[in-house]
């Protein structure tokens, strides 16, 4: 069978690697785990229209409210590469680390349509390069490729929304009493925020990644900027854990903001985008939060994001100050 487009996949047809993995026992019982026939599945792709398959876009949302804004941008990105019908994939069991997905419940904003026809296009593609390790019909974020089906990747790059303009506004919502007094102090005073990340990145696997980056010594050095810029400095301090803010920061002329949880989280990201600066912990909730900020005056950003080879990633603005 001739697949229509496959010289942009290195000349391998579908048939071909359905061929290779239809006898692989472990494919099939992965299938039985989601409850899929296997056989019915490489009848299903080889009926279908090749060219409705390799013309189509698929985008992953995954993460909390920060990683879904990195990849609704992606998403914008990609529709102003292709002309072909782009289909977002929600997989609950990567969204359901914090609050599932929320973009479109605080963000004016139109996620793309997900279908039974392209989440089976995406299991199945993945399924695929699972066993067979070649990355076909897939971009990450270390490539990208126009040709492919399957975006899977956190895209954290100002590159796919650099220029853009006003791309992403909060909706409009009422604030309770308690937020709508911060909001108050905020708005009345040389706010600044300060955000203390901890919580999740106490935990083995993300204390490997981000842990023990921002400091003590870090936040101290970004308060003693803000306090050198602004004459009178009121500090709003955002945090998961609100006692450690409290027993380690020297700080004067505080408020501590801990009442929003859960599926309120995100007005702390709205509170720090309505304050005069922002001092940022190593998250990308702490990122937007600074980024939709209109009126800061200044951002500090810690230099060192990750604790592993890999850069920071391109997305802070050039008069940001890095420690």
């Amino acid at each position: 069978m001739q697949i229509l487009g496959v010289s942009a996949f290195d000349k391998t047809p579908i048939e071909e690697l359905l061929t290779e993995i239809k006898d692989n026992q472990n494919v099939k019982e992965q299938y039985n785990l989601f409850n899929v026939d296997f056989n019915a599945s490489v009848v299903f792709f080889n009926i279908q229209s090749n060219y409705k398959v390799l013309s189509m876009k698929i985008v992953t949302f995954k993460g909390g409210l920060g990683n879904q804004i990195f990849q609704y941008a992606f998403y914008l990105y990609l529709k102003r590469q292709v002309k072909s019908k782009i289909y977002g994939y929600y997989n609950k069991n990567w969204l359901n680390g914090h609050n599932g997905l929320e973009i479109q419940n605080i963000f004016e904003i139109k996620l793309p349509k997900s279908s039974l026809f392209s989440n089976l296009i995406a299991f199945f593609i993945r399924l695929l390069n699972f066993f067979t390790k070649r990355n076909y019909f897939i971009s990450s974020d270390q490539t990208v490729k126009m040709e492919s089906i399957y975006f899977d990747g956190w895209w954290q790059d100002k590159k796919y929304y650099q220029g853009l303009g006003n791309w992403l506004t909060f909706r409009d919502f009422q604030l309770d009493e308690q937020n709508s007094c911060i909001l108050e102090e905020i708005t009345n005073s040389d706010s600044i925020s300060v955000h203390i990340r901890r919580g999740d990145y106490l935990e083995d696997h993300f204390a490997q990644k981000y842990g023990n980056i921002c400091t003590i010594s870090y936040y101290n050095e970004a308060i003693k900027l803000m306090k050198n810029n602004f004459s009178n400095p009121k500090f709003f301090i955002f945090s998961d854990d609100i006692e450690w803010a409290k027993n380690n920061l020297c700080v004067e002329n505080r408020i501590y903001v801990s009442i929003n949880t859960d599926r309120k989280s995100f007005l702390d990201m709205y509170l720090m985008s309505r304050c005069k600066a922002n001092i940022m912990a190593n998250s990308t909730f702490s990122y937007w939060g600074a980024f939709l900020n209109k009126n800061s005056i200044m951002v500090v950003y810690p230099k060192k994001w990750y604790n592993s080879k890999y850069l920071a990633p391109n997305i802070f603005n050039d008069n940001w100050i890095g420690i």
